[in-house]
């Protein structure tokens, strides 16, 4: 994938500022989970500035995450961490898929993205169910106030049909979580 060169250095700058804010909490761990928290930095960079320019969230990026946290569950937990993980994405992304193709049924409209879903799901393996419920508050709250922020900047009211890239803030979260709250 080709990407304007100001993407990557906006991918970069979100990149640095997730290492930043989760520097302390990191110190101390083990190389392997250092690693994988520059990693997933970058990807969750990845993953909110593409939604935010193109509201689209590649599937490279959310497979990456679930390879990461799935390489984590096992090397910290053996096989039977690995089930847990992986049960735990597979029930979140079957409640999310059904709650998502339901509300589309009722109202007529999507409302939680499939691309959502997906990250969400691969965030279960990393910071399980609980973690994911942590993400999504945090993500919420941010999501709101850029929305907010935005529509007062652009002198338009706030509507209920507006969309808003969740992912820019759900990928941040993901991380942000990870790295302070799950043990």
């Amino acid at each position: 994938m080709t990407l304007p060169r100001v993407t990557w250095q906006a991918i970069a700058i979100m990149a640095c500022l997730l290492v930043a804010a989760t520097i302390p909490p990191m110190l101390g761990k083990p190389p392997l989970q250092q690693a994988a928290w520059l990693l997933l930095c970058v990807l969750a960079a990845a993953i909110a500035i593409e939604d935010l320019a193109r509201m689209l969230i590649p599937d490279g990026y959310t497979a990456a995450i679930a390879i990461v946290a799935a390489a984590l569950a096992f090397t910290t937990h053996g096989w039977a961490g690995l089930g847990v993980a992986l049960t735990e994405g597979a029930i979140l992304a079957a409640g999310l898929m059904l709650t998502t193709l339901l509300y589309e049924r009722l109202r007529g409209r999507s409302g939680l993205g499939f691309g959502d879903v997906k990250l969400l799901s691969a965030s279960a393996l990393l910071v399980g169910l609980w973690g994911v419920g942590m993400q999504i508050l945090f993500a919420s709250v941010a999501a709101l106030t850029f929305t907010a922020l935005r529509a007062g900047r652009r002198r338009r009211p706030l509507r209920a049909v507006t969309r808003i890239p969740f992912a820019t803030f759900l990928a941040p979260a993901l991380v942000l979580v990870w790295a302070w709250i799950v043990p």
